[in-house]
C-alpha cells in the first residue's frame, strides 16, 4: 500500500515533548559531524532536507535504468548518519547500505545475492554480505529482502542489463522502495527511513519531479550534468545552474555555440522548470526554531535546494538561519571567496540584499580560506559573522560538530546582544547575615554581563548597605514565610515576573556563584528546564559538610544522611527519576522551557522543594543535576532546622 507523504515517523524512540525543531540543509557527508552532534541532544527534533538531483557514476546509471528515478545517494549517506551505531543490527544495516559491489567480480556477487533472495540461504553469499545480513534482526532482514526482490524482478524484465560495478547496495534497496511505491520518490524515502528506524526526519526538498541539473560558467561553458558541475573543471566561476526536464542533446548544444554567455543563459532559462517544494519540507521550515545551511558541495547539494525553498524560508519565523561555510574549496567553488559563497546562497534564496533575513548568521572557521576577509567583519549583508574554531583539530576539512551546535543553540537562546535575558536571583541564607557580605562580593565579581541584561537580587529577611551597580543589578528584600520561602518565591516568579531565569540559593551552607554561571551555560546549550546542584558528588566535600553541620550530634548526622537517601529512593520510586541530592538548595530554572512543557497546566500547589521537583517532572520538565561546591561551617549550621526541613520534604514525597 502506498504511504502518504509525511508519514515518516521515528518509531524506534519516544518523541521528546515540545522539542527544539531544527532543519538542516545538507548534501551527502559534509554535515555528518553536525548531524551526529544534533542527535546527541535528546530534546531536538532534527529534519534533514536533501535534494535528489545527483547523477554521477552508478547513481546516474540507476537514474537512466529506471524511468523518472531520482538520485538516492545523498539520502543513503545521510541515512547512514542517522542509524544507531550501538545496535548490532543498525550497525550492520549501515554497512549494507554503503556496501559497493566490486568492479571485477560484481556479477558473481549479484548472482549469489539473487540466489539468496530466492532461497533464503546465506551460505553462498560473499563476505561481508553473509555476516552483515546475518546480523540484521529478522524483521529488518525480511524488509530488505523484499525491497531487493522488487528491484531484481524489475531488472530481469528490462531489455538492457544494469551495470552493477561499484554500485552501492543501498541504492538498490532504495530503488526497490521507489518501485514498490509506484515511482513515488518521497514515499520511498519515508519507507527507507522507517526501515532504518531513523533518528531524524529525512525529507526530499522537492515533490519528486525528475530534473537534470545543468550549469553555465562565466565563460559560456555549459556543464551538462550534475556530475560535471561537481567534477574537475576550470577556475572560471559557475554563473548559474538550471533545472531541466531532459538532458541536453548535441543539436541544442551546437545551437549555443554562436551565442554569447548572456544569450546562452537566456536559452537555458527558457527550458527551466523549477521543482515544487515538498509538503514535508515546507511544514518543517515553517515550524522550525533553527534553520541551518550546512557545508557541502554548493552547486549540486545546497544551492539547488535553496532555490526550491527560498520563498518559504523568507517567511519562516525561525530566529536563527545560519550558514556554515565550507572549510576548503571544492571544484565548483575553487575561485570563490567566502563573500562569494554567501552571495550565491542569498541569490538562490531570492533575497540578494538579505532584507528578509534569510541568513541571520554566517559561521566562518578562523583558519579557513573562506574566512580570510569575512572573519574580520562584524557582519556581511546584514548577517552576523560568527568566527571561531569550527574545524576538527585532528581531521582535515572536517567540521567540529560540537562547536557549531553549541554556538547555534547559544544564538537561539539569545539571538542578539540587545536581547540578553533577565534573571532573578533569590538568596535565603537562614539567619546568617554575617555571611551576606562575602556572598555579595562574589555576586559582584561574577561575569553577569555576558549572560544577562539585568539581574534582580532578592534577599530573604536580609538587606545590604553597599553600593549597587544600578545599570545591571537591582537588590530588594523579600519576607518569605514558612520553612521553604524559596518555593513561595518560585511560584511568585513563575506567575508574576517575566525574567527568563530564576536562580535559587537557599540553606545554611555556602554555595559558589561561579557554579551558577555553569548552570546557566548548561541551560543555554541544552533542552533542560532546570538544573539542580548536587552537593554530594565529592565524597570528601559531602562528609566534611555533614561533620560541620552536626558536629558532635552524631545521631542527627546519621539520621540526616539516611533520611536524604530515603527521600531519594522514595522519589525515584514515585516519580521515576533519581536525584543524588534531592534536598539541595541550589536550583536554576529557565522560563521558556518550563512554559513549553507545562503549557496551560493547573497552578502548582507545591509547598516543599521536593514536591516542586515532582510537579515539574509530572509536567515533563527535564531536570539536570550539576556537581557544585558547597560548604557548611561549624557553629553556623542549624541541625534542628535541617531535620525539620528534611522531614517535611520526606512527607511530601507521599503526596500528589
Amino acid at each position: 500500500m502506498k504511504k502518504p507523504h509525511g508519514s515518516q515517523k521515528n518509531k524506534c524512540q519516544e518523541p521528546a515533548l515540545r522539542p527544539i525543531r531544527v532543519v538542516l540543509f545538507c548534501g551527502g557527508r559534509g554535515s555528518a559531524t553536525i548531524i551526529h552532534e544534533w542527535l546527541r541532544h535528546a530534546n531536538v527534533a532534527l529534519t534533514l532536507v536533501v535534494n535528489a538531483y545527483d547523477d554521477g557514476l552508478s547513481t546516474g546509471a540507476l537514474r537512466d535504468f529506471i524511468a523518472q528515478m531520482l538520485g538516492p545517494s545523498d539520502f543513503r549517506k545521510n541515512l547512514s548518519c542517522l542509524l544507531d551505531p550501538y545496535s548490532e543490527s543498525q550497525y550492520a544495516l549501515k554497512h549494507l547500505l554503503e556496501y559497493r559491489f566490486p568492479a571485477t567480480q560484481a556479477e558473481t556477487a549479484i548472482q549469489a545475492l539473487e540466489t539468496w533472495l530466492q532461497r533464503e540461504k546465506r551460505k553462498n553469499l560473499p563476505e561481508p554480505l553473509r555476516a552483515l545480513f546475518g546480523t540484521l534482526t529478522p524483521a529488518i532482514a525480511a524488509r530488505v529482502r523484499a525491497l531487493l526482490t522488487v528491484f531484481f524482478d524489475y531488472a530481469r524484465c528490462e531489455a538492457s542489463a544494469f551495470d552493477y560495478r561499484d554500485c552501492a547496495l543501498g541504492n538498490l534497496i532504495f530503488a526497490g522502495a521507489y518501485l514498490k511505491n509506484h515511482y513515488d520518490f518521497n514515499a520511498a524515502t519515508c519507507e527507507i527511513a522507517e526501515l532504518a528506524c531513523s533518528r531524524a526526519m529525512l525529507v526530499n526538498v522537492s515533490e519528486g519531479e525528475n530534473r537534470i541539473l545543468v550549469g553555465l560558467k562565466d565563460n559560456g561553458e555549459v556543464l551538462t550534468s550534475e556530475a560535471k558541475i561537481v567534477g574537475e573543471q576550470s577556475e572560471v566561476p559557475i554563473r548559474q545552474f538550471f533545472f531541466l526536464e531532459e538532458k541536453l542533446d548535441d543539436a541544442f548544444l551546437q545551437s549555443l555555440e554562436p551565442l554569447n554567455v548572456d544569450e546562452r543563459e537566456q536559452r537555458l532559462r527558457a527550458l527551466e522548470r523549477l521543482p515544487r517544494l515538498s509538503r514535508e519540507a515546507e511544514e518543517a521550515l515553517r515550524d522550525a526554531d533553527i534553520i541551518l545551511y550546512g557545508p557541502g558541495t554548493q552547486h549540486s547539494s545546497l544551492l539547488p535546494s535553496y532555490r526550491i525553498a527560498g520563498e518559504v524560508i523568507a517567511q519562516a519565523k525561525a530566529p536563527v538561519k545560519a550558514l556554515v561555510l565550507n572549510l576548503g574549496p571544492d571544484h565548483d567553488i575553487q575561485s570563490l571567496s567566502g563573500e562569494g559563497i554567501v552571495n550565491n546562497a542569498l541569490a538562490c534564496l531570492g533575497d540578494m540584499d538579505n532584507t528578509h533575513g534569510v541568513i541571520t548568521h554566517v559561521f566562518v572557521d578562523n583558519n579557513s580560506i573562506f574566512g580570510r576577509t569575512l572573519q574580520h567583519q562584524p557582519e556581511y549583508r546584514h548577517a552576523a559573522i560568527i568566527a571561531g574554531n569550527f574545524a576538527n583539530a585532528y581531521r582535515q576539512y572536517v567540521h567540529n560538530g560540537h562547536a557549531i551546535v553549541a554556538k547555534v543553540l547559544a544564538l537561539w537562546a539569545k539571538p542578539t546582544d540587545d536581547t540578553l535575558p533577565q534573571a532573578d536571583m533569590f538568596v535565603d541564607i537562614h539567619k546568617r547575615s554575617s555571611g551576606l557580605g562575602e556572598l555579595y562580593e562574589e555576586v559582584l565579581e561574577a561575569d553577569w554581563r555576558h549572560y544577562f541584561s539585568r539581574v534582580t537580587l532578592t534577599l530573604n529577611h536580609a538587606s545590604i548597605q553597599e553600593p549597587v551597580p544600578g545599570n545591571l543589578m537591582e537588590v530588594r528584600e523579600w519576607s518569605g514565610k514558612g520553612a521553604f520561602p524559596e518555593v513561595g518565591y518560585f511560584l511568585d516568579w513563575y506567575q508574576h515576573r517575566d525574567s527568563e531565569y530564576l536562580i535559587v540559593v537557599a540553606g545554611d551552607g555556602k554555595y559558589h556563584i561561579r557554579d551558577v554561571l555553569r548552570a546557566i551555560t548548561l541551560l543555554e546549550q541544552s533542552h533542560y528546564g532546570a538544573v539542580f546542584g548536587s552537593r554530594n558528588q565529592s565524597r570528601a566535600q559531602f562528609r566534611a559538610s555533614i561533620r560541620a553541620a552536626y558536629g558532635e550530634r552524631r545521631v542527627l548526622g546519621t539520621c540526616s544522611l539516611w533520611g536524604s537517601l530515603l527521600v531519594s529512593g522514595i522519589f525515584a520510586f514515585r516519580f521515576g527519576m533519581v536525584f543524588s541530592d534531592p534536598l539541595t538548595g541550589f536550583r536554576v530554572f529557565k522560563r521558556r522551557r518550563l512554559q513549553a512543557a507545562i503549557g496551560e497546566a493547573s497552578l502548582c500547589r507545591a509547598r516543599t522543594p521536593v514536591s516542586l521537583a515532582a510537579w515539574l517532572i509530572q509536567h515533563n520538565v527535564e531536570i539536570a543535576e550539576l556537581p557544585v561546591n558547597y560548604r557548611t561551617y561549624a557553629g553556623f549550621a542549624d541541625p534542628r532546622w535541617r531535620v525539620r526541613r528534611g522531614l517535611k520534604n520526606l512527607l511530601s514525597t507521599f503526596r500528589r
